[in-house]
């Protein structure tokens, strides 16, 4: 006969494993694509351009995040370099380090031969960890903060290879003319009981950062956008979902990569000034979201959009494409390793 021991544990296991099943679907859910890129298929070109980029055009190459290679020809210049892409696992609970035969493979597939510069728009590993290794392998000048130049210190880098940022003062490199414009980062969120805020009293990597180490020791060290010009045109790339109040209220762009992360978790005011600050301000011609793939992705595999964990892609680029409808403004989205001619 059951004693009265087995009856009260059968409830206690029934209850467990009915919590343990609710958390798995949970976490199944929130590690699902924030979107479906097929209903955006006719914004992405779909093909790498293989023939010689025409005199006085510049060619954009899309790396996954705020990665963007620029190529007019005769010199190339690219924003962060973030190619290694650890999974979510092993940078939420492990240390990370650039991959070098990652890091190789992607600059041989985008054909990054000529790169004369990498900007590195603020400090944390999604946009900085590889850009040292980078500088490396390719002979480039790496631009950064304080923090950045940490990093590729921390790397081995020389700092005759390294230049620190001088906001607003223009810097020329090949035909294209660079000015770095201080800006913020996307509003703080918190995952997981983690949050990717600024501990004020510790803003800056404040010395050598050597690999491997924790994601959370990329400290930001100050956010930054890029205003690009070459010939008469001009391009704007902000990686981040912020603004400084009037930046661009004297400037005028062809192109503009804008950062969506996260968009539409922020209140519908802030949504609203962010659009006004960057495109009704900035009145580009084209403009190419970025900052919306999933980055624990490898970029060897298909893009797909931020986690449902931390956003939701799909409200992000309805937002966008709603109101640049409005305003007859052409947007378009690239693919991993997918290319456009500016201009």
């Amino acid at each position: 006969m059951p004693t009265k021991t087995s009856y009260t544990k059968k409830p206690k296991i029934l209850s467990f494993f009915l919590y343990l099943s609710l958390i798995l679907f949970c976490s199944h859910c929130a590690l699902r694509p924030s979107g479906t890129l097929s209903q955006y298929d006719s914004y992405f070109p779909h093909e790498s351009k293989v023939n010689p980029i025409p005199k006085g055009k510049v060619r954009a190459t899309f790396l996954g995040t705020a990665s963007i290679l620029l190529d007019d020809g005769e010199t190339q210049i690219l924003t962060d370099g973030f190619f290694s892409r650890p999974s979510l696992w092993k940078t939420a609970f492990s240390k990370i380090e650039s991959d070098p035969s990652t890091v190789q493979s992607v600059i041989e597939k985008a054909k990054i031969e000529r790169l004369q510069a990498i900007f590195v728009c603020h400090s944390h590993y999604d946009h900085v960890m590889d850009s040292p290794l980078v500088a490396k392998q390719t002979k480039a000048k790496l631009y950064g903060s304080s923090s950045t130049l940490n990093v590729g210190l921390g790397a081995g880098l020389g700092l005759e290879q390294m230049q620190k940022f001088l906001p607003g003062k223009p810097v020329t490199i090949g035909k294209f003319t660079v000015t770095v414009l201080e800006s913020k980062h996307t509003p703080p969120f918190r995952i997981l009981g983690k949050t990717n805020a600024t501990d004020p009293n510790h803003p800056n990597i404040e010395s050598p950062l050597k690999s491997p180490v924790k994601a959370t020791d990329y400290i930001e060290g100050g956010t930054f956008d890029f205003l690009i010009q070459h010939g008469k045109n001009k391009i704007l790339i902000k990686s981040s979902t912020n603004f400084v109040d009037g930046a661009f209220t004297n400037i005028k762009a062809d192109v503009l990569f804008l950062g969506i992360a996260q968009l539409s978790l922020q209140p519908i005011p802030f949504q609203e000034e962010f659009y006004k600050q960057t495109v009704q301000t900035l009145k580009p011609k084209l403009l190419i979201p970025i900052h919306w793939d999933n980055f624990f992705k490898p970029l060897s595999e298909p893009l797909e959009p931020n986690l449902r964990l931390g956003d939701d892609f799909d409200a992000n680029i309805k937002y966008i494409l709603k109101r640049s409808q409005e305003e007859k403004l052409e947007v378009q989205l690239l693919q991993g390793f997918e290319t456009i001619d500016l201009f």
